[in-house]
């Protein structure tokens, strides 16, 4: 039997029993890769295992790729995949990348398609691309905003974020109210999307939720930069409320973002049968199968980031606290691979490593829910007190070592089974100084250790809402401390950032100086994209922080922005010798 899930309506048939037509079909940007890294295919293999039938179309292009699974019974499922469509077609300089099959505004494209091969389809928006365009933005090829993304691609519903939960409730709605072939606009209210939390769609005036928080609309925004602004700040400071905002003659309803998984739910998740490869019928599949060759072995350990940095997306997309797994869930994953005969785990992956078991004490007031991933109730911690979403260095703000007790089991694993851990995700190096027996046990397993300063000009941290250059230099002083203390010279990979708003020619000067002083290779350095949904991008677009009203220098022309980047690797002289 064919242990991948279906990407055709023959491989439906050999799959599923009294099979006519599958109640959901994915459509993705990206291949269909079977492993835990890949959203479509959490998704995919959670819907299955609850008893739904799942269709996935990879890579479409042309009107056979579409239609190969057929008309789904519920709706399609649409994601440009693991990246911005744009940002996958093109570089920072706005050179178009090669072998990218998701075409560019894949959302647009996709649904556009779908709706034209499949008349009264109901279109469901999901993903990176999704969550972080689901409100006016800016759009860095065209220099200019744009409307949210469901009004420019017309698709009924988007789902924002973590989406299993709202997926799911969304699927047992449709299933209950045995919406088939009917006009999305007939079922709409019976659907009662206005409680299915990480949920966006269309309202008329008078289906406002009073709750919500009234943003300025698309139309303000292009007539005033500060109105763009606000949108910026009162999504930054509110990231779990629900909010309205207008657009042309209609209105989009954002409902409040969903509640953190709970640890019984991710160890679910990721406990799902994965084939942890490549489904051998997709396009470029050399090219592909080079760029995961990386990824087989890693092992999830949680989602989302607290770090707040003004130019990332993930808070946006994961969330901005830590879900986890358990420690018990991870080693058996681990154990199992090993017992498959690999000889190597090559990450614990968490968008920052030493975040895994953090949380913060704002979140005291508990709530029992339904869920639907485990079948039974949960209890969610909800936060009753605004504040200020600077959570580094913040007093409710509580660090913890969890990934030590982790480590130490496969630790023990490693002597038994005589295989290896190689941890590669990044730390976060200012954190990391408030954990310093974990600093040394990570140390233990790694080659060459990531971190992410982006810069050690004090204002330009500023405006990344990074920790300052000081914390850079203690941190410095204790890896070489660690390094020391075990006989080892383990490679520190810095990655850095030019041109982010702020950052002059000057500025760079001196991150070259310090890199060279401090011995740092400098390898990984990008210059700064401006993405939608993040306050640097604000900052880029308008030339003022939307958190202080401050006016802030942006490198715009792609000469300056190269330069910078350049001066990080060019032979290093120092300005203020004038000898030379």
């Amino acid at each position: 039997m064919n242990l991948f899930l279906p990407v055709s309506l023959e491989e439906g048939a050999e799959y599923y029993h009294n099979f006519d037509q599958f109640d959901v079909i994915f459509i993705t940007g990206d291949s269909y890769y079977d492993h835990p890294l890949s959203g479509v295919a959490v998704l995919t293999r959670l819907l299955d295992v609850k008893g739904y039938k799942v269709g996935i179309v990879a890579q479409p292009e042309t009107d056979a790729d579409f239609s190969k699974c057929g008309k789904p019974k519920y709706f399609f499922c649409i994601t440009s995949g693991l990246l911005d469509s744009m940002l996958a077609n093109y570089t920072p300089m706005l050179r178009k990348r090669e072998n990218v099959l998701v075409p560019e505004r894949a959302l647009i494209t996709y649904t556009a398609k779908v709706k034209q091969l499949f008349k009264r389809s109901i279109t469901v928006l999901g993903g990176v691309e999704a969550t972080i365009r689901r409100f006016t933005h800016f759009d860095y090829k065209e220099n200019n905003l744009r409307r949210g993304i469901l009004n420019d691609s017309k698709a009924e519903i988007l789902l924002f974020g973590n989406a299993e939960r709202s997926l799911l409730e969304l699927i047992r709605k449709f299933k209950e109210l045995d919406c088939i072939e009917e006009d999305f606009e007939n079922v709409k209210e019976k659907l009662d999307l206005l409680h299915i939390d990480g949920a966006a769609y269309r309202i008329k005036k008078e289906e406002i939720n009073p709750q919500a928080i009234l943003l300025p609309s698309y139309e303000e925004c292009l007539k005033s930069k500060d109105s763009f602004n606000i949108i910026a700040k009162t999504i930054f400071l509110h990231p779990e409320e629900a909010f309205v905002e207008p657009c042309g003659l209609g209105l989009v309803q954002h409902n409040k973002a969903g509640d953190q998984l709970t640890e019984e739910e991710m160890d679910f998740i990721y406990e799902l049968p994965f084939t942890r490869t490549l489904h051998p019928k997709m396009k470029n599949f050399d090219f592909n199968q080079k760029m995961i060759a990386g990824l087989k072995n890693s092992v999830i350990l949680g989602r989302g980031c607290w770090g707040g940095c003004t130019f990332c997306v993930i808070p946006l997309v994961q969330g901005k606290n830590v879900a986890k797994r358990s420690t018990e869930s991870i080693v058996s994953e681990i154990e199992r691979l090993y017992n498959d005969g690999e000889r190597l785990i090559n990450d614990l992956t968490l968008p920052t490593l030493n975040m895994y078991g953090s949380y913060c004490d704002l979140y005291a007031v508990t709530q029992k829910k339904f869920s639907a991933i485990v079948d039974k109730d949960v209890v969610v911690m909800k936060k009753d007190k605004p504040c200020s979403q600077k959570c580094v260095g913040c007093s409710h703000r509580i660090i913890r070592d969890d990934l030590i007790p982790l480590l130490h089991e496969v630790e023990k694993l490693n002597v038994r089974c005589n295989t290896k851990l190689e941890l590669r995700s990044a730390i976060r190096h200012d954190i990391i100084l408030k954990q310093k027996k974990l600093f040394r046990e990570i140390m233990k397993f790694v080659m060459r250790l990531k971190i992410a300063p982006e810069h050690v000009r004090d204002e330009i941290l500023r405006q990344m809402n990074k920790s300052n250059r000081k914390a850079f230099l203690d941190f410095l002083k204790e890896y070489e401390l660690v390094n020391k203390e075990q006989s080892t010279h383990k490679n520190l990979v810095p990655y850095f950032v030019a041109a982010h708003p702020g950052c002059t020619i000057d500025d760079m000067y001196e991150l070259k100086k310090f890199c060279v002083e401090h011995k740092l290779f400098v390898n990984l350095t990008q210059v700064f994209t401006p993405t939608p949904g993040t306050i640097a991008t604000s900052i880029y677009y308008t030339g003022r922080n939307p958190l202080t009203n401050e006016e802030v220098y942006v490198a715009r022309t792609f000469r300056e922005r190269k330069e910078q980047k350049e001066i990080l690797f060019s032979p290093y002289q120092d300005t203020d010798d004038e000898s030379g």
